[in-house]
Formats: C-alpha cells, sequence, structure tokens
C-alpha cells in the first residue's frame, strides 16, 4: 500500500513539475541506484543517460531518482527528487539528454527554472534542468529547510559538484 501512495505521489509531482511538457510521467521499474561511493560523494551512472554523475555524499537517503518517459524520442530525462518533499514537488533538479548541439544557455531544451549544459559532443547536448515553481512546503518547514539545504538555497555555485563530476560514459 505504501508503494502505492508513493507511485501516485511521484506521478502527481511529474504531472506537476512537467507541465510545460505535455505527457510526461516517472517510469517507476528503471530507478537508479547509487553504484559506488566515489570522491566523497554518491557517484550515479546513467546508462540510459550516457553519462555519470556525483551527489554530495549529504543528499544519502534524502533523495529518489526516476527516469521521466516524455514520449519524445530525441530527448530522455531522469528527475531527482528530495523524498522528504515529494507531495509537494520535490523535484531538485532533472538531468538530460537531448540529440543535438545547438542548443545554447537561452534555447536549452525544457528550459522551465534554469539550466546548465554540461556539454555539447558526439551529436548529443548534456544538461541539467531546475524547476520554475516551489517544489517544497514552505521554507520554515522541516522538509522545506532539508530541501533548501539540497539546492544550496539556489546559489550557482552549489551546483559545482554536478559540473566537475560530470563524465560521459565510454
Amino acid at each position: 500500500m505504501k508503494k502505492y501512495i508513493l507511485a501516485i505521489c511521484l506521478m502527481a509531482i511529474v504531472l506537476f513539475t512537467f507541465s510545460a511538457c505535455s505527457r510526461n510521467e516517472l517510469d517507476l521499474e528503471q530507478i537508479e541506484q547509487p553504484v559506488q561511493e566515489f570522491m566523497g560523494g554518491i557517484f550515479h551512472q546513467f546508462d540510459n543517460l550516457g553519462f555519470s554523475i556525483e551527489f554530495p555524499a549529504f543528499w544519502e537517503g534524502k533523495y529518489g531518482i526516476a527516469e521521466v518517459d516524455n514520449f519524445e524520442p530525441d530527448l530522455r530525462l531522469v528527475a531527482i527528487y528530495h523524498l522528504g518533499s515529494a507531495e509537494f514537488g520535490g523535484v531538485l533538479l532533472r538531468l538530460g539528454r537531448a540529440v543535438g548541439e545547438h542548443f545554447t544557455y537561452d534555447n536549452p531544451p525544457l528550459m522551465a527554472g534554469g539550466s546548465i549544459l554540461l556539454k555539447q559532443t558526439g551529436g548529443y547536448t548534456y544538461f541539467i534542468n531546475f524547476p520554475s515553481d516551489v517544489q517544497h512546503d514552505g521554507p520554515n518547514s522541516e522538509s522545506g529547510i532539508e530541501y533548501l539545504e539540497m539546492v544550496g538555497y539556489w546559489e550557482p555555485s552549489h551546483w559545482d559538484f554536478l559540473v566537475n563530476s560530470f563524465r560521459l560514459i565510454e
């Protein structure tokens, strides 16, 4: 029953969070798990995106990962969400890969709340997207404070760990 409720909450999260993109839903069968500890953080290899990346060690046990099925063959997305804020959206970021190398900071795929272009090579653009709306239950709640700590209170330099740990899968 608990898994059923979680699945419904996650579906609501995606529908709300990705409202700019129609027909998005999480594929809960393809949830990625941490592969190993790496450089003091939590290493993930996303075979479906073609790259690996590291999350901060203090995120351990506080986040989930689910592939987003958006029915577009040229675009793949993975949602990284805060478990404690899942009923309010909880999306911390989305990792993605789009076909093409023509995107810019002003025109990346699914721009929503902002983007970081990680690399453009081999016919693909690898990127991070951020939500454009509030994804927690308030900055004074326990889960809201934890969410804001995980996103570094949206300071741009906070995301250096993602940029610095990004590696293409050979």
